[in-house]
């Protein structure tokens, strides 16, 4: 009866830390993918100004050239929307193809926790390590006033 009680216990003390090693693993992905999505707003913010700027610019050197202001803005403001045109047609490879391979690379081209220990030679005696070295960490855990 006690062999089935430390038995039990000790899978419940490593379903714990697996759950633990679960929860920090989806964290940091997360903390990435949030970090790309800031970085890509931020980044955008600035782009949205350098163009504002350029084109501000380009219209006052197209002035010169041109002799008009209104042709101008009209000129800078066609190369613009033609722009936007071939974005919206190239979305696919500019766009969601390198986004689609960020997320896949972050979220799922991560060995699992299962992967990673059976992919070893000694699959057993690691497995064994693992989880006496969980225990272990409950243990400590436990002992600094950590909630089960």
């Amino acid at each position: 009866m006690g062999a089935s009680n430390r038995v039990t216990d000790d899978f419940r003390r490593l379903a714990f830390r697996v759950e633990r090693y679960l929860r920090l693993e989806a964290t940091e992905r997360l903390t990435v993918v949030t970090t790309y999505v800031v970085l890509a707003a931020v980044v955008m913010a600035l782009a949205t100004s350098a163009i504002f700027f350029l084109s501000t610019g380009t219209v006052k050197a197209l002035t010169l050239w041109t002799e008009n202001e209104m042709l101008s803005y009209y000129i800078v403001g066609g190369v613009l929307v033609l722009f936007i045109v071939l974005v919206f047609f190239l979305k696919k490879p500019l766009i969601e193809n390198p986004f689609v391979k960020m997320f896949s690379d972050q979220l799922l081209n991560v060995p699992t926790v299962t992967e990673h220990v059976l992919s070893k030679s000694h699959k057993d005696e690691q497995i064994r390590k693992l989880a006496e070295s969980l225990v272990r960490e409950l243990d400590d855990y436990e002992e600094e006033g950590g909630e089960e």
